[in-house]
């Protein structure tokens, strides 16, 4: 008849059920008349009580939750002495298959069995009527007298009501609801016992796997690392795990009362988030999840943090007040890491934009994507003339090192993009499409990709032309020391770290590593003065703080003790922090020291020559003018002239042995360089050069000079000799000598010109040799030692000196020297 409302079942639906049974007096319950009329149990029991009010049907509860149901014989006018009450109750006991139901003798022995006792407990009726009803109970049970308990408290109160294990007759169990019923005559004298059992077993297993569900989601809950909570339709917390509570200092007592609304929220420009667009309101509005939303919370008592939101409605169908799921996530952490990245990688830029050095980056298809401002600067082309392809209309021709001419895929970052390998060291010349030849020295290094192959090649390249000029103008130097000097000033070192302003290594490369000998891992966040021995940490400190507090580059070279290496510092500061570049010069530091030595020795050779050798030309002078004085009357003319020429060789011999003496001091004798006036020094120099110059009726023009780093003395000297032979050397005419200056970016190129005889081209190297001389004796005096100590001077002071002339054009002297604000 299929499901209905009361309406829909009728008393004689609910007769029609009885009559059709085996037997019309069988009792039923609720749950089998519903199932037999195929309707709910409301509109089954309306037709069952509606039967029962017009004393159809009689009714007997046999536990707090069922009923059963059975026809009243007597209503047809049957004699109701013909069955007795106990009749009646025995033929529906008999008839109910889900419970056990029989009777108990006072002393607890089984009186009457029914069908559901058979079905649940096994046993048929002629086997267990007659025995005690604790063979139903666990032998736990009946060592512990719970059978008889039960009985006692059921006579005492009336009834007893228990669950438990119950023991079938093949020995299994089963979970049991017992409800056992004390039954007592009109007076009150105890007859027996009804015991009606129910078999619980698969209620009882799904309420422990309910249990165990339950208890795993509570696990779950309490271990998952985010906060999770539920919050009603006002926002205010109704459950939140144990993470939630402790992250937000929140007590236990305090949950149902703590509302989110307290929180004040803002997105990722800090611009408040309004009350209907927070991720728990979007949730509730929409009827599905919000994911990862990040905003800025200001957390009562805990201050601003930043949260990934999650909220979703809670799928119940029980729960119809709004409340929404909320699992939150604390991300403070990782957007201060987000933030310290971009940080180091806008100093990175700016580290690689600012670098002393030309720096280019290429693609792994070989095109330029990024150059910085040195790199511009060197070859004269923009950014984007870089990237792209430059305007000119020229062509940049490109040579190694042996002058052979190189293709595109020749060049070095082309190499390393095909064979994976980086390129160090490699000098290139390029031709610029004006006419201006560049020279470079290149190192190209792979960045490899998350798959191993490269992804990029950064080129860096030295601009070393200026250098290269200087080489060819020192290749006249042969000694074993010019060899050495001419390597170290070509050799630009590459070991290079960078700090933070914090001092912290933030970049560091192989060569730097290998010096320190510290790997990268090591070293990068960490404090740099923790690199440093306690001898050599105030050095470094010293140096570094005045790169960052005058923004000044600073040069400084030291030993390193712990290292037993000289190394020579190179610091370029910024804002940010500051760019270290250093190499070894412990090789340099050696040769010096040998030099040193060797100086030393030919000092005291030019002491030895000086003493040893002057004191027998005295003794020769003397008895020279000895002879002369006693012997003179009786000489000749032809006696007069040799004596004089022995004496005159004799002066001679004295002089080239002090200037031996005097070129051999200038390194070891010279004071330490300081400011000094140019103008000051060519004063004195003209003072004591006066009776010459008047003598020859001499000019001597000088500009207004510069002053200069050096050593006063010695630049009194150079000056000396340099005047004194433009005076010597003036031919025929009144001698003019011109001196000027001109600056030279860091140093000053003093030259001094004169009208004189002039110089033939070929012998324009001879005259810096000691003891070289273009003419003879005859023509011009001089010990042929003065333009030697001349450039001995220059070059200590990290200067050249070099000559242009023509004969009868007069000659010009120019050399360098540092200026003293450099």
């Amino acid at each position: 008849m299929g499901s209905s409302d009361s309406a829909g079942v009728s008393g004689e639906d609910v007769r029609r059920v009885f009559s059709r049974s085996e037997r019309s007096s069988t009792p039923l319950t609720t749950a089998e008349v519903a199932d037999r009329l195929d309707c709910s149990l409301g509109p089954a029991r309306h037709g069952l009580e509606e039967l029962c009010e017009r004393g159809e049907l009689r009714v007997k509860r046999i536990d707090d939750s069922t009923r059963i149901w059975w026809p009243d014989e007597t209503a047809d006018g049957t004699d109701p002495d013909r069955r007795s009450e106990k009749e009646e109750f025995a033929a529906f006991v008999s008839a109910v298959r889900d419970y056990a139901i029989f009777m108990l003798d006072s002393d607890g022995t089984v009186a009457s069995w029914n069908e559901g006792a058979e079905r649940i407990k096994g046993y048929e009726e002629d086997e267990i009527v007659g025995n005690h009803f604790s063979t139903f109970y666990t032998e736990e049970d009946i060592a512990n007298d719970v059978p008889q308990t039960n009985l006692e408290t059921a006579a005492a109160e009336g009834r007893t009501e228990d669950e438990g294990w119950r023991v079938r007759a093949d020995g299994t169990r089963f979970w049991a609801n017992v409800v056992i019923t004390a039954i007592r005559d009109d007076g009150g004298q105890l007859r027996g016992f009804t015991k009606v059992t129910r078999d619980m077993t698969e209620r009882r297993e799904y309420e422990q796997q309910l249990r165990r569900e339950r208890d795993l989601t509570e696990r779950i809950l309490e271990t998952v690392p985010i906060t999770i909570g539920v919050v009603t339709e006002d926002n205010v917390l109704v459950r939140a795990n144990r993470r939630m509570l402790e992250h937000f200092e929140i007590e236990d007592a305090a949950v149902e009362t703590y509302s989110l609304e307290s929180w004040e929220l803002y997105d990722v420009a800090g611009e408040p988030v309004p009350a209907d667009e927070q991720p728990w309101a979007r949730a509730r509005e929409r009827g599905e999840p919000v994911y990862d939303a990040q905003r800025q919370v200001d957390v009562p008592g805990i201050g601003r943090r930043w949260l990934s939101l999650n909220a979703a409605p809670l799928d119940d169908d029980q729960s119809e007040d709004g409340r929404i799921v909320v699992a939150i996530d604390d991300i403070t952490d990782q957007k201060e890491r987000e933030r310290l990245l971009r940080r180091e990688y806008n100093q990175t830029e700016k580290l690689l934009r600012t670098a002393p050095i030309a720096i280019a980056v290429q693609n792994a298809e070989g095109e330029t994507i990024l150059t910085n401002q040195r790199a511009q600067e060197s070859l004269g082309l923009s950014d984007q003339e870089f990237i792209g392809e430059s305007d000119d209309g020229g062509e940049w021709v490109i040579y190694d090192s042996d002058g052979e001419r190189l293709s595109t895929d020749e060049m070095p970052a082309a190499r390393v993009l095909e064979t994976g390998s980086p390129v160090f060291n490699e000098e290139l010349v390029v031709d610029h499409p004006e006419g201006e030849r560049l020279q470079f020295r290149v190192n190209a290094t792979p960045l490899r990709g998350p798959d191993g192959g490269v992804d990029r090649v950064v080129t860096a390249a030295e601009d070393i032309t200026e250098l290269k000029r200087r080489e060819r103008q020192l290749e006249h130097r042969k000694s074993e020391l010019e060899t050495e000097l001419s390597e170290i000033l070509g050799r630009i070192s590459d070991a290079f770290y960078a700090l933070d302003d914090e001092w912290r290594f933030t970049h560091l490369n192989e060569q730097a590593a290998e010096i320190l000998r510290q790997s990268r891992e090591d070293v990068l966040g960490r404090k740099v003065w923790t690199t440093f021995s306690d001898d050599t940490e105030g050095i470094y400190r010293e140096q570094f703080q005045q790169a960052m507090e005058t923004q000044e580059p600073v040069n400084f070279e030291v030993y390193a003790e712990d290292l037993d290496t000289w190394l020579e510092y190179n610091v370029y500061p910024s804002e940010s922090g500051l760019s270290i570049y250093f190499h070894d010069i412990s090789e340099r530091k050696e040769y010096q020291r040998k030099l040193e030595q060797s100086n030393e020795r030919l000092e005291q050779f030019a002491y030895a020559a000086s003493h040893d050798l002057q004191e027998p030309l005295r003794m020769v002078s003397s008895y020279l003018q000895l002879l002369e004085s006693r012997y003179g009357d009786e000489l000749d003319d032809d006696g007069e002239e040799f004596i004089e020429f022995a004496v005159d060789g004799a002066e001679r011999m004295r002089q080239m042995i002090d200037g031996l003496l005097a070129y051999s001091r200038v390194d070891t004798q010279g004071e330490p360089f300081e400011p000094v006036d140019l103008d000051t020094v060519v004063d004195a120099v003209c003072e004591d050069l006066q009776m010459k110059i008047e003598e020859t009726d001499a000019e001597i023009v000088a500009e207004s000079l510069p002053r200069v780093r050096g050593d006063e003395s010695q630049l009194q000297q150079v000056f000396q000799n340099l005047l004194s032979n433009a005076l010597e050397y003036s031919g025929d005419e009144p001698p003019r000598v011109e001196i000027a200056a001109e600056r030279a970016r860091s140093t000053w190129r003093i030259s001094v010109t004169d009208n004189g005889i002039g110089i033939d081209p070929n012998d324009q190297e001879r005259v810096f040799e000691v003891f070289e001389r273009l003419h003879s004796r005859e023509e011009y005096d001089g010990t042929g030692i003065g333009l030697a100590l001349c450039q001995r001077i220059i070059e200590r002071h990290e200067g050249s000196i070099w000559v242009d002339s023509e004969p009868g054009e007069g000659t010009t002297f120019s050399f360098t020297l540092p200026a003293a604000d450099a």
